[in-house]
């Protein structure tokens, strides 16, 4: 008997339309033999609409000009699926595994993940609490500092607290250039490299359009390296894999607008040690935060000291035909295909 499968996609984060390519590649992907696909797509006003036209209309954002019918997720467990909205009654319909292809703001940051939780319908990745703190890269940071697992320098404000004295201890911990970030937003939104005092506090306030707390970090004259993690209590870890780019820093733009001159080096050149390490600190990182189903880990790799530094985790990474998660496991003979059905097998709540 088929599952009902939902999938939610675009959201009101700045990442909306990542999510619509990432949704589209991965219905793709999804055996019709044994799910029943339902789709969702949420605007950037946060409004929720079932979507039952052709898939080719989700990448683009055009699937909005469809008269579609308003619908939602039921927090309520006797329903376990989602309510339509259908002329001037309401349809229920049931549902068994979700896949929230989200990133972002209420994709990755443990909203979505709760109202799933409270709906009893099992989902795609990490749980309300894990997403959250690795949504959060401050408060990641300072798990990765109690667990031993190198990571970049940092100092961290919120707003109201006194902008001159953050200004100052800046300069006095991480000094310049020194990458400036909402501590909770994803794909390099609202990051910017500052190069001297001067650029500090328009990128801090830029940076506090995203999020209530910003935080600061040392500049690492490094190599990107990215990892693929996969799995609940058993894991496997795809990669690493190292991206290049000609842009000062790889940035959202850079990602996923232009993709000028980046290049992915998979396996990425490196010595069987630094294999190891960043193979090791990835798992580490993973359980650490009590993480399940996937996530991309990153890490930077100093050029100047070789020195291996733990970036970020990123608990429902792009799936894009560009992305690193999948290229990073299809490089190990796992196909885009399998990826998506080993991920639904290990949904849970």
């Amino acid at each position: 008997m088929k599952k009902n499968l939902l999938i939610l996609f675009g959201g009101e984060s700045s990442e909306h339309e990542v999510s619509e390519i990432s949704a589209y590649n991965v219905i793709k992907a999804i055996d019709t033999d044994e799910y029943n696909i339902f789709k969702i797509g949420i605007t950037k006003k946060g409004i929720w609409y079932l979507y039952e036209g052709d898939n080719e209309f989700i990448k683009g954002g055009k699937w909005e000009q469809f008269n579609n019918k308003r619908a939602f997720i039921s927090p309520c467990k006797s329903y376990s699926g989602i309510v339509v909205e259908n002329q001037d009654k309401f349809e229920k319909i049931p549902i068994d595994v979700c896949y929230p292809v989200l990133h972002g703001k209420n994709g990755e940051d443990g909203t979505i993940q709760g109202l799933l939780t409270l709906a009893g319908i099992k989902f795609v990745g990490c749980g309300c609490m894990s997403s959250a703190l690795c949504m959060d890269k401050v408060m990641a940071k300072m798990i990765f500092e109690e667990n031993g697992i190198p990571h970049t320098p940092y100092v961290y404000m919120k707003k109201g607290d006194n902008i001159e004295e953050f200004i100052k201890e800046v300069a006095e911990k991480i000094g310049y250039p020194c990458f400036v970030k909402p501590s909770n937003a994803g794909s390099s939104v609202g990051a910017k490299k500052v190069k001297e005092e001067a650029e500090l506090f328009g990128a801090i306030n830029d940076a506090f359009c995203h999020d209530y707390k910003v935080l600061v970090e040392k500049f690492i004259n490094c190599r990107e390296i990215e990892t693929a993690v996969m799995g609940n209590f058993e894991i496997s870890v795809a990669g690493p894999g190292e991206i290049t780019s000609e842009s000062e820093f790889y940035d959202y733009d850079t990602k996923y607008i232009t993709n000028s001159n980046v290049g992915y080096v998979i396996p990425a050149d490196l010595s069987a040690s630094q294999t190891h390490k960043i193979v090791e600190y990835a798992k580490k990182a993973y359980k650490a935060l009590d993480c399940k189903g996937l996530s991309r880990i990153d890490f930077f790799l100093s050029k100047d000291d070789g020195e291996i530094y733990l970036n970020e985790i990123n608990t429902l990474p792009g799936f894009t035909d560009i992305s690193m998660y999948p290229k990073l496991f299809m490089s190990e003979g796992v196909s885009y295909k399998t990826i998506v059905s080993e991920l639904l097998k290990n949904a849970s709540l």
